[in-house]
């Protein structure tokens, strides 16, 4: 029946707009224009709002990524695609964005690459130290730093260990 009406309808997209616009031109003549609106793409479906980034941001400078998705959790803040944040999204929109994570170290503790320095050996016999309990170490979450800290007692086996051994080769 629509058919009958009209006579015909052009559609037409504007550069750079997510808009179209309808042209319909009926059998008496008249005209009417319509805009209709396309759907985001995927990219701009889950793209965070710059408010989120911010926030991310902000927050990064002191809490760790597990801090700031319970955090925005708190607030009733939703991800991108509707679920709650948790570690990983957080980790993606700080690689994303180019976030540095929190500098959380304390002014007395060591990272691995500082004390295989100290002791001229390689970061793997700090890893081997560190597994085997022969030092202790503070890590807030996997994939994160080890942050060392060194008592004298622990120093001086450290050295002794290193002289005595056949095994430890000197860091080149």
């Amino acid at each position: 029946m629509l058919r009958l009406l009209i006579k015909d309808i052009t559609v037409e997209k504007p550069p750079n707009q997510k808009q179209l616009l309808v042209h319909i031109r009926w059998q008496g003549g008249a005209c009417t224009d319509l805009t209709a609106q396309l759907p985001l793409n995927i990219a701009d479906r889950v793209r965070y709002p710059s408010a989120v980034v911010d926030e991310v941001r902000e927050l990064a400078r002191h809490l760790s990524d597990g801090e700031i998705a319970d955090q925005l959790n708190r607030e009733g803040q939703a991800s991108a695609k509707g679920l709650p944040y948790t570690v990983k999204i957080i980790q993606w929109i700080r690689c994303r964005y180019r976030i540095p994570p929190a500098e959380l170290k304390r002014s007395e503790e060591l990272t691995v690459q500082q004390v295989a320095k100290r002791f001229g050996t390689s970061d793997q016999v700090v890893y081997y130290w560190i597994e085997h309990s022969v030092i202790r170490s503070r890590r807030l979450n996997p994939g994160m730093p080890h942050w060392i800290t060194l008592r004298d007692t622990d120093e001086q086996k450290l050295r002794e260990w290193v002289s005595k051994s056949r095994r430890i080769q000197p860091a080149s």
